[in-house]
């Protein structure tokens, strides 16, 4: 499980640098989510949960995990923020808030939430300002504090998960028609949203009491082939139709399920032959997801992007995965490993019992049925209907308009942005001598899709927008 843990953060960081697509990283979230409910139901039955003072031990073991790791990534961010500047910072997509780095510093540490709403839906989001990608780790620990309370409510009868997994999904459910096919409105409602994003905890959780039942029933010709095949899906463009579909919540959603099938093969086949490699792949996972920002920021403050590649390819993303992966194992060799001792007194076991085993493979036949039916469905045909082509539904696109982007603006931030808008480019004005301005038309043009494209920090000025009632001219 380490090596898939550790395969999950390298998309997010290929997602980030190395030009991969929109979906890569976001389906690479919610499959954490699903592992990390399971590891967690997990050590709650077997180590936690039998003893009185079982939650509050559970806590603090959370706490001492991700806590102190994500303050010396933090103060690593503040440190460089004021060496290599403002702009070299934002320049790798820290968008930092023009603020003292006191108050950024605090408002990291913290990781406050953010409780709002969206007519009847309650939206519980994250935002510290150092770290870009620390709002999941906020996701998290709102999943860490519920699950005491979900587990001793399940431990002995499972099947009452299910009542909890239905009460979440009437969240998640009301906010992907919320979203509709507004991505912008996807990113608060859905993909940050706390309380959207639990059942998926939750069914990771539900694939714990099937393991604890009957055991581990996939084989491995099984779950990692499958692997295979679900990162063809979401990485190759050609197997999508020749390009990757538009963002929106739809689309993300039928992703989502593939996604959740292949990490439940991951998690109901037994570990793999190479244990030392598997260990030394998880010790270093929260380490590479932390860090990728700050390997990034160090490449770029020596210049080596012009000895390397164009930001934004994957030659670029795999020197950034390769930077962060040594600045993990340093951090963890200095930070994570003495922090394990006080971990492993606060736990008080050193080693869980086992799950049984049981010699059947009952299970591994519904749920590779499940696999083939997915990745027998041409995935071109269910963007489209998901799209709305079958319902006659064409999402509009814009006229041509131009960007002028800042100066600070690196071409990996600005194909950072062009993707997540799913802006069409129709390439630099080659007039400007600054040669900062490109052409683009907008994929379903609404007013609140205008109004976050023109207001993002790395726009400078535009052209056939009115930037007062946001509307591109036709």
């Amino acid at each position: 499980m380490g090596v898939f843990r550790f395969l999950l953060a390298a998309l997010v960081v290929l997602f980030h640098f190395g030009g991969l697509s929109w979906i890569v990283g976001r389906v690479a979230v919610y499959a954490f989510y699903c592992i990390s409910g399971f590891l967690i139901f997990q050590v709650l039955d077997r180590v936690y949960l039998p003893e009185s003072t079982g939650s509050a031990r559970f806590l603090a073991n959370r706490f001492i995990r991700l806590a102190p790791l994500y303050v010396a990534y933090a103060l690593m961010t503040a440190v460089l923020l004021g060496v290599v500047g403002r702009s070299t910072v934002t320049g790798v997509g820290i968008h930092v808030p023009d603020e003292p780095r006191r108050e950024l510093i605090q408002r990291t540490m913290t990781v406050a939430p953010t409780l709002d709403h969206r007519g009847a839906l309650p939206i519980l989001a994250f935002d510290p300002p150092l770290l870009p990608q620390g709002w999941s780790i906020g996701v998290e620990a709102t999943f860490y504090l519920l699950a005491p309370l979900v587990v001793l409510a399940t431990r002995r009868r499972p099947a009452w998960l299910a009542v909890w997994v239905a009460a979440a999904l009437v969240v998640t459910v009301q906010a992907f028609v919320v979203a509709g096919v507004d991505f912008d409105q996807f990113q608060v409602d859905v993909y940050k949203n706390a309380l959207a994003s639990l059942p998926v905890f939750l069914i990771g959780g539900g694939c714990y009491y099937v393991r604890r039942r009957w055991g581990a029933v996939v084989r491995p010709w099984i779950a990692w082939p499958a692997v295979a095949v679900w990162l063809a899906l979401i990485a190759v463009p050609l197997l999508s139709g020749g390009t990757f579909p538009l963002p929106s919540a739809q689309i993300f959603a039928e992703y989502l399920w593939l996604t959740l099938v292949v990490t439940w093969l991951v998690l109901l086949s037994p570990p793999l032959p190479w244990r030392s490699l598997d260990r030394l792949a998880g010790n270093v996972t929260y380490g590479v997801y932390l860090n990728h920002f700050i390997a990034a920021l160090l490449i770029a403050s020596s210049g080596a992007w012009r000895d390397i590649a164009a930001v934004g390819t994957v030659t670029a993303g795999v020197c950034v995965l390769a930077g962060a992966s040594v600045l993990a194992t340093v951090t963890y060799l200095l930070i994570e490993r003495p922090f394990d001792v006080v971990r492993s007194r606060v736990r008080r076991v050193e080693t869980p019992p086992p799950s049984p085993v049981v010699g059947r493979s009952l299970v591994a036949v519904p749920v590779a049925a499940i696999l083939v039916a997915f990745a027998g469905v041409p995935v071109g045909w269910g963007v489209a209907r998901l799209n709305g082509a079958a319902r006659g539904v064409v999402l509009p696109v814009s006229g041509p308009f131009h960007i002028r982007w800042a100066a600070t603006v690196s071409d990996a931030t600005r194909q950072r942005i062009e993707g997540t808008f799913g802006l069409i480019v129709d390439g630099p004005v080659t007039r400007d001598p600054r040669h900062r301005t490109y052409e683009y038309r907008l994929p379903h043009p609404t007013r609140d899709r205008v109004r976050a494209l023109i207001t993002d920090p790395g726009v400078e000025d535009t052209a056939r927008i009115d930037v007062k009632r946001y509307e591109i001219a036709e």
